[in-house]
């Protein structure tokens, strides 16, 4: 997994540095966006091998941007985890319904998100 690359979107400044020091202490390359359009834009510039998603954006949510990113041919088969907050078992099945690969709820576990990632970076062949 070692190299892999993952594309982190979520608003939250802390978050992002929070998720981006857990998988660059594991050696993944990371790219961070405080948007989603600004994270459509990276991932369709340069396909990561996996997308960390936040559902809950101002602007366009990360659900629509997940739908967004597996109607295009180019980013379709990147795996998307989303996270978020609210802690409804309606997003949980919204989420996996656009096209996440997994869902795992905040505050998250690390040794959770580490193997969901893992998981995650196998299935796709990573």
């Amino acid at each position: 997994m070692e190299n892999a690359s993952v594309l982190i979107i979520d608003d939250d400044r802390f978050n992002r540095r929070l998720y981006q020091d857990l998988l660059e202490a594991e050696g993944f390359t990371v790219r961070v966006a405080a948007s989603a359009d600004d994270g459509l834009s990276a991932a369709m510039e340069v396909p990561p091998d996996l997308i960390v998603m936040d559902i809950e954006m101002p602007g366009m949510d990360g659900l629509a941007a997940t739908r967004a990113l597996k109607e295009n041919p180019r980013t379709r088969g990147v795996p998307v985890l989303i996270i978020t907050a609210q802690a409804l078992r309606a997003q949980a099945s919204d989420a996996l319904a656009v096209g996440g690969s997994a869902f795992l709820r905040k505050p998250l576990q690390f040794p959770e998100f580490q193997l969901t990632v893992q998981r995650l970076l196998s299935a796709a062949g990573r």
